[in-house]
């Protein structure tokens, strides 16, 4: 099971969402039996190793595991929960135990001396963590050449965006949209710029292998 945030257009709903996530690079340690076991896929299966292990711990039934703030901070299991915007069920539960220790580290420093610090109060009790929140990049990226940016080994094929791996967000996809469209543009030749393209200096984000 895998959770993703949303708002309606009037933004009126009970609730305020967001994505606390933990960069989790090639060369990281977590990785490491992954990588060992699946190769270039390993970001894959650690990613679906994490979304078994939510739905095993929500029980089942797309029942998604939540956890209080403050008892994630404190690596207690939560009890009870206030309520959520979640309508296929909730159940508290332990949810720092999906992740490994050093992802729920980065989690805690982040929570405790970042967004407390910047938003006083946003470590609350009624702050409730959903797990787990697994989509935001492509853990597998379709590799391209960097100056036109086609796929390697296929021409005239141009990965973009989040489900490439080139992206990270909303804004990251849109940027990397932008290059590759400039990039799209060069190859058939009906770019009317004079200057060079600024996908030149662009960066993508991702999983690099």
């Amino acid at each position: 099971v895998c959770v993703n945030g949303m708002s309606f257009s009037r933004r009126d709903s009970l609730w305020a969402n967001a994505a606390l996530v933990v960069t989790v690079s090639p060369n990281d340690k977590v990785l490491a039996p992954y990588k060992k076991e699946h190769g270039v896929l390993a970001g894959l299966a650690f990613q679906r190793d994490m979304e078994r292990r939510a739905a095993t711990m929500g029980g089942g039934n797309f029942t998604v595991p939540v956890q209080r703030l403050t008892d994630f901070v404190a690596g207690r299991p939560s009890e009870s929960s206030p309520s959520s915007s979640y309508r296929l069920g909730i159940k508290p539960a332990a949810c720092h135990e999906i992740y490994p220790e050093p992802m729920v580290a980065a989690l805690r420093d982040a929570i405790v001396n970042h967004f407390d610090k910047k938003m006083p109060g946003f470590l609350c009790e009624e702050g409730l963590l959903h797990g787990v929140e697994t989509r935001t990049s492509s853990p597998v990226r379709i590799t391209r050449d960097p100056e036109t940016f086609e796929a390697i080994g296929l021409q005239r094929l141009f990965p973009s965006g989040e489900g490439a791996g080139f992206a990270g967000g909303i804004v990251s996809a849109a940027v990397d949209g932008l290059s590759v469209a400039d990039a799209v543009l060069d190859a058939l030749e009906l770019s009317t710029s004079t200057s060079p393209p600024q996908w030149k200096d662009a960066n993508a984000v991702g999983f690099n292998y």
